[in-house]
C-alpha cells in the first residue's frame, strides 16, 4: 500500500466520494476547519483525563488542567502542522516507512516542546521575576521521558484510528464505485437498442439522415461509454444529451421541440455520465412519441454556490395512458446513481400531473480535479 498524495482541491466531497476523491492517504487533512476544531476538542478531552488521573485536590485542578491543557495543545497543533508539511513527502513512502516517519516527526515535535517549556520555566525560576513553579517542570529527563512515552503511546493509538477509518472508507467508496458502474452498464444496452432502433428507421426512410445518426451514436459513445463509473462535467453530459435529440429529431422531425433553458449554468461541475440523456430519453418515448402533434419538452437549470439542479418536463398523452416499461426503471437507476456519487446531498423529485410529467435532480456543485478535461 502506497500513501498517494491527493490531486483533488474539492473541499466538499460527496458521502462515499466516488466522483472525485483520489486521496489514498491514510492521514487526514489537518489544514481543514474541521480537523482543528476536532484536534482541539480531542486534546481537551485527553488534557482532562489526564488531569483526573492525577488526583490533584480541588486547589490546584484548575491549574494543573491549565497547564495540561496548554502543552496537549501545543504538541498537537505543532504536530498536524508538521504532518501537513511533511504530507508530501510522506505520500511517496510505503504504509510502514509513513507511518514511522510520522511517529517520529511527533515525537521530535514531543521533544522540543519539552525542552522549550523546560528552558522557559528554569529562566524564570533564575530570574525570579515571578514565582510559577508550580506551572513548569522541575524534573528535566523525568518530564522529557513521560512526555514522550505518553506521546508515543497517544500518537500511535491515533494514526492506528486513522488507517482503520481510510481502509473503511476506501471499502466504501470501492463499493460504491462498482455500483455505480454496474447500474451505467445497466443503463447502457438500453441506450444502445433505442438508438439503434432509430438508425434503423431512417434507413428505409432517410439514408442520408441515418448516416448522419450514426455519426452522432458514434460521438454519443465515445464521449459516454469511456471510464464506466467516472464523473464527467455538465458540458460533456449536456452535448451527449442534445447529440441524442439531434438523432431523435431525424426520427420525429417538427414534433420534437427541446427547449433549453440553461443560460448562466456551471458547465464544469461534475456529474455521473447518462444522467440528464435518460431523462430525455424518457420525455421523448412517454410524451411527446405518443402525441401525434408532439410536443416541447423544457430542460431547465438553475445553480448556486453548493447546488445545481436539473429539471426535465414533458407533456404527456391526452388519454394519460403509459407506454409499457414506464418511467421507474431509468427513474431509480438514476437515483441510486446520484445516491451513490453524492450521499445525502443528492436531490430527486418526480412529479406527474394530468398533462405533464417532470422529474428534478440536483447534485453538490463541485469543479473538476486539477488535470481533469
Amino acid at each position: 500500500m502506497r500513501c498517494v498524495p491527493s490531486t483533488s482541491g474539492v473541499a466538499t466531497k460527496s458521502q462515499y466520494a466516488p466522483l472525485t476523491g483520489n486521496d489514498n492517504c491514510y492521514l487526514p487533512d489537518f489544514s481543514s476547519a474541521g480537523a482543528v476544531i476536532a484536534l482541539v476538542l480531542i486534546s481537551e478531552l485527553v488534557a482532562l483525563a489526564l488531569t483526573i488521573a492525577r488526583g490533584p485536590t480541588a486547589e490546584v485542578f484548575f491549574t494543573d488542567l491549565a497547564r495540561c491543557s496548554l502543552l496537549i495543545l501545543w504538541i498537537t497543533l505543532s504536530s498536524a502542522c508538521l504532518l501537513t508539511v511533511a504530507r508530501p513527502v510522506l505520500a511517496r513512502r510505503n504504509l510502514v516507512v509513513a507511518t514511522a516517519l510520522s511517529l517520529g516527526l511527533v515525537l521530535v515535535c514531543i521533544a522540543l516542546l519539552s525542552e522549550v517549556i523546560f528552558r522557559v520555566g528554569r529562566y524564570f525560576s533564575t530570574t525570579r521575576m515571578v514565582d510559577m513553579s508550580n506551572l513548569f517542570p522541575a524534573m528535566r529527563w523525568e518530564f522529557l521521558a513521560s512526555n514522550l512515552l505518553l506521546g508515543l503511546l497517544i500518537a500511535a493509538g491515533v494514526l492506528r484510528y486513522f488507517y482503520v477509518m481510510h481502509q473503511w472508507r476506501s471499502n466504501v467508496e470501492r463499493e460504491a464505485e462498482s455500483r455505480i458502474a454496474a447500474l451505467q452498464a445497466r443503463i447502457r444496452p438500453h441506450f444502445l437498442f433505442n438508438s439503434m432502433n432509430t438508425i434503423a428507421a431512417l434507413t428505409r426512410t432517410d439514408p442520408q439522415a441515418a448516416e448522419s445518426a450514426v455519426e452522432d451514436l458514434a460521438d454519443l459513445f465515445r464521449a459516454s461509454l469511456s471510464n464506466p463509473g467516472e464523473s464527467i462535467s455538465l458540458e460533456q453530459e449536456l452535448e451527449v444529451a442534445r447529440v441524442y435529440q439531434r438523432m431523435e429529431q431525424q426520427r420525429l422531425g417538427s414534433r420534437l421541440s427541446v427547449d433549453w433553458q440553461l443560460q448562466d449554468m456551471p458547465m464544469q461541475t461534475r456529474i455521473p455520465g447518462l444522467t440528464i440523456q435518460p431523462l430525455l430519453e424518457n420525455a421523448i418515448y412517454h410524451g411527446i412519441e405518443p402525441r401525434a402533434e408532439g410536443g416541447v419538452i423544457t430542460v431547465s437549470g438553475a445553480a448556486d454556490d453548493d447546488m445545481v439542479t436539473i429539471t426535465v418536463s414533458n407533456p404527456l398523452p391526452e388519454n394519460d395512458q403509459q407506454r409499457p416499461g414506464g418511467h421507474q426503471l431509468a427513474l431509480e437507476n438514476i437515483r441510486q446513481r446520484l445516491e451513490l456519487a453524492y450521499g445525502h446531498r443528492a436531490r430527486m423529485e418526480v412529479e406527474r400531473a394530468a398533462a405533464s410529467f417532470r422529474v428534478l435532480i440536483g447534485f453538490p456543485r463541485i469543479a473538476a480535479p486539477p488535470g481533469a478535461e
